[in-house]
């Protein structure tokens, strides 16, 4: 992980002297775990600690350990910038955990950019340096009041059931299906539709115009038949025993979820967030087609991505995070010029959906965009502007109509598939086996 900005050292100092917490260590028969903070604000690291210690710690399974007392902190701060500091060195980290009789090792970086934080977590095993938990979590902002959500939902991931550690997890809240994988994508400027590379636009594509889009970050994958049961069984009315008929799924559980309607999937975005400890950022109200969604932006959780997102991400575009122009890879389809490398069309699909992540990810590793299945993101359908924007999220108003982009397993990919094709037309409440959705975070 490349580190370009000062970094703050800081762990907690659990315990008394050094001699006695080895001997407390060895006495309880648990492993010892050290916690060790990089980040890149210095008025976050304390109390982020602090709440680590609480949530890792809740179910009595390891017995912490102090690296800021003789020499440890020197020493650990030292194994980590092993190789020049640009990236965590695993082995390095983990013989300083063997020669300090430390097992499992927490290290969290905090990499700012402008005022978001993406904080990314590993728990590494010493005896033989591999990475046992990993978890990642994005904030904005730079009090310490969130923390406590940051804490709670990273060590959620670290200690999830899927993870390999040498000890017995702890008993978590919610199914490893929950862990979703996301992308971070620092946002910037773009030029959004019927760009020159783009060959045969259609008139829902025009005209070009500029768009800025704030830091996010996008799912890895489309949303998976496995994850949309964790979340789904029981909720409007579905169940354990119906939940996959209802929405025709295959018998493979990473094909993307499908068939599901607009305010089906921002039901589950809400549903996700709830279970994970975030916030619910919809509000939706009615029945039917009468059903309206209120987007709270300054609510922090899961959601849908807006059309300008997604093909920022789509298009493999990367700022540094401010309003200047971002890179993109001016590619016809989302990583490739080839649409065989990068998605699933009706040329090469056997007319069937596929399991995620199967074809090359464009650049910012996020897979699928260029077909398998269609993609609800939030705005609504209408014509571009050619009006600069910052952050838009569609028409307002009253129409039913929601945005698809993506294209699908069923549909050319010429016309479909490329990185500003759309689908405006599709009413929200409308559902096809062809159609899912991949979640974005603030």
């Amino acid at each position: 992980m490349k580190q370009n900005y000062k970094l703050y050292f800081a762990a907690l100092l659990l315990v008394g002297a050094t001699g006695m917490m080895t001997a407390g260590a060895q006495g309880s028969g648990k492993p010892t775990l050290a916690v060790f903070v990089v980040g890149g604000d210095n008025s976050l690291v304390t109390p982020l600690t602090a709440a680590l210690r609480t949530n890792l710690t809740s179910g009595g399974q390891y017995t912490l350990t102090s690296v800021s007392t003789s020499g440890k902190f020197t020493e650990l701060q030292a194994a980590y910038t092993a190789g020049g500091g640009s990236s965590i060195n695993r082995d390095a980290l983990a013989a300083w955990g063997q020669t300090n009789s430390i097992s499992t090792i927490c290290l969290v970086v905090d990499d700012v950019k402008g005022s978001d934080h993406m904080f990314y977590a590993h728990l590494i095993d010493a005896k033989d340096s591999k990475l046992s938990g990993k978890g990642s979590y994005v904030r904005t902002g730079v009090s310490s009041d969130e923390l406590s959500r940051v804490a709670l939902a990273l060590a959620k991931q670290l200690d999830g059931s899927g993870r390999r550690r040498s000890t017995p997890a702890p008993t978590r809240s919610y199914p490893a299906e929950l862990d979703i994988e996301m992308v971070r994508v620092e946002g910037g400027r773009f030029t959004m539709g019927c760009t020159a590379e783009q060959v045969g636009c259609l008139a829902s594509e025009k005209p070009t115009h500029i768009v800025t889009v704030s830091s996010f970050s996008m799912g890895k994958f489309e949303v998976t038949q496995a994850q949309w049961k964790a979340v789904m069984t029981g909720v409007a009315g579905t169940s354990a025993a119906n939940v996959g008929e209802i929405y025709s799924f295959k018998d493979d559980d990473q094909h993307p979820a499908q068939n599901m309607d607009w305010f089906e999937a921002v039901t589950f975005c809400n549903e996700l967030s709830r279970r994970v400890g975030l916030e619910e950022v919809y509000t939706i109200t009615g029945t039917g087609t009468s059903k309206t969604v209120t987007w709270d932006m300054t609510k922090k959780g899961y959601r849908l991505p807006t059309e300008a997102e997604w093909e920022y991400a789509a298009r493999g575009c990367q700022g540094d995070g401010s309003v200047s122009d971002a890179t993109c890879e001016n590619l016809l389809y989302s990583g490739s010029n080839d649409p065989d490398e990068v998605g699933w069309h009706s040329g090469n699909s056997g007319k069937t959906v596929h399991p995620v992540g199967q074809k090359k990810p464009n650049k910012l590793g996020i897979y699928d965009m260029s077909g398998n299945v269609w993609e609800w993101v939030y705005d609504r359908g209408g014509s571009y502007s050619s009006t600069a924007a910052t952050n838009p999220t569609g028409p307002t108003g009253s129409g039913s109509n929601r945005v698809l982009r993506g294209s699908c397993w069923l549909y050319g990919i010429v016309n479909w598939g490329r990185v500003s094709s759309r689908e405006i037309s599709i009413a929200a409440s409308d559902r096809l086996t062809n159609r899912g959705f991949r979640l974005a975070l603030p």
